[in-house]
């Protein structure tokens, strides 16, 4: 069933919440496209890296420990104030920056990344700048690589349930159980419902609740869109590295090049 629902570009306290139990969940299953990316960076032969969307740092880490030079940025100060703890504990000298991914300017890099469906963070308008932003971030031919859920998939048949789940990680005496359910419209905009459960010990545990959404593409619309902002598309595919899929692919990461 196709709702509609309105979507606006998310605040910079958007995780403030999540941050704390972020990498519980997400660390483990970063390392797909943590691979992928290695991958796309050693094709290319990319040196330097910005990760415009760091949060709390899995693929700076990840691209730090193999050599590249790597800044991370987010709009988020919650999830960089851990990124920088796990700096600190790894003894990794790593860059991080607050910026906004449509307005930032670091430098040159011969790859920008945004990565976890950071960019439906945005609307389309606001997308299209971070774009422009990013073309201006890039050495001549850079590489933009980024994913994003998949709108032909999501709206085929009842595909959006595959995004439902209920997880749970034990780290030390604390519980964390996340479940989460989802809608989707015609337009791209999928909603997002959650429910966290966090225990300690045998303490009661303690219950939180929030919501979001996210614009989502298709592979066609990226591809135009990029276009427009003065790229060029060299592969789409799935987080795996999978060949890209209309209606299979769940989530598309596209390579494009500054032209």
């Amino acid at each position: 069933m196709l709702y509609k629902i309105s979507h606006t570009s998310a605040k910079p306290s958007h995780y403030n919440e999540e941050a704390k139990h972020y990498d519980a969940f997400t660390e483990k299953n970063s390392k797909p496209i943590n691979h992928l990316i290695e991958n796309i960076l050693k094709k290319y032969k990319v040196k330097t890296v910005l990760d415009l969307t760091c949060g709390t740092g899995s693929q700076v880490f990840w691209l730090a420990k193999r050599g590249y030079q790597v800044i991370g940025s987010d709009i988020n100060s919650s999830m960089l104030k851990i990124a920088k703890s796990k700096a600190r504990k790894e003894k990794l000298d790593v860059k991080f920056l607050k910026g906004d991914m449509r307005s930032i300017k670091v430098g040159k890099f011969d790859a920008v990344i945004s990565i976890f469906n950071a960019v439906g963070h945005l609307t389309k308008i606001d997308f299209e700048k971070a774009m422009q932003n990013i073309h201006e971030n890039l050495k001549d031919d850079g590489l933009y690589i980024f994913d994003i859920f998949n709108l032909s998939y999501l709206i085929k048949d009842n595909y959006i349930t595959n995004l439902t789940f209920d997880r749970q990680e034990i780290t030390g005496n604390m519980t964390i159980r996340e479940i989460q359910y989802s809608t989707i419209d015609k337009d791209g905009i999928l909603a997002s419902y959650t429910t966290f459960f966090v225990q300690t010990g045998s303490t009661k545990a303690k219950i939180s609740r929030s919501a979001q959404t996210l614009q989502v593409y298709t592979a066609e619309q990226l591809r135009e869109m990029l276009h427009r902002n003065g790229f060029k598309v060299l592969r789409q595919c799935g987080i795996d590295g999978s060949r890209f899929a209309k209606n299979k692919t769940d989530r598309i990461v596209t390579i494009a090049k500054k032209q």
